[in-house]
């Protein structure tokens, strides 16, 4: 079974720990967010489960969590970050954006930095180097992340393409 809008709810209350006063159910950036994340996740993490079983290892379903939605329901989430409005009085979101940065512009990763006396510099792997600016802003929250480490996992590229 794919991903679902009402599984991206139970992701939003039971993950992301966002509540009905910060983010009302019915609101329509909640399926919003799904359709783009849906639109942009490699299909090909469908072929990928996680078998789930209950304590005494007895299968619970014949097919597992996908990763694919765990894909889905991360880059929807980062999605969420990024476009949901506070409902009035409320300022979760503004709060979250502003701590996470997300509205500062990142034109790429940083490869070399030193002063005088020290000098830093990191390995900046492939697909970085590849990465566009919605990947660039999906680095700034742990959902983001996540979902760029999920899709990784299919090649080089965050879309699993050589």
């Amino acid at each position: 079974m794919g991903p679902t809008l009402a599984g991206f709810q139970n992701f939003i209350r039971n993950t992301m720990g966002i509540t009905p006063a910060q983010l009302p159910s019915d609101a329509g950036v909640i399926p919003m967010a799904l359709a783009v994340a849906l639109a942009i996740a490699n299909p090909v993490m469908k072929l990928w489960c996680i078998p789930q079983t209950d304590a005494a290892n007895v299968p619970l379903n014949s097919g597992g969590l996908s990763i694919y939605n765990l894909a889905v329901y991360n880059l929807a989430a980062s999605n969420l970050i990024n476009y949901a409005q506070d409902p009035a009085g409320r300022s979760y979101f503004t709060r979250l954006r502003k701590k996470l940065n997300i509205t500062g512009f990142v034109s790429g990763i940083v490869q070399s930095s030193s002063d005088e006396g020290t000098s830093v510099s990191l390995v900046v792997q492939d697909a970085a180097k590849a990465f566009t600016l919605a990947n660039l802003t999906q680095l700034k929250d742990p959902y983001g992340r996540q979902y760029l480490a999920l899709a990784q996992s299919f090649g080089p590229t965050s879309w699993g393409i050589s």
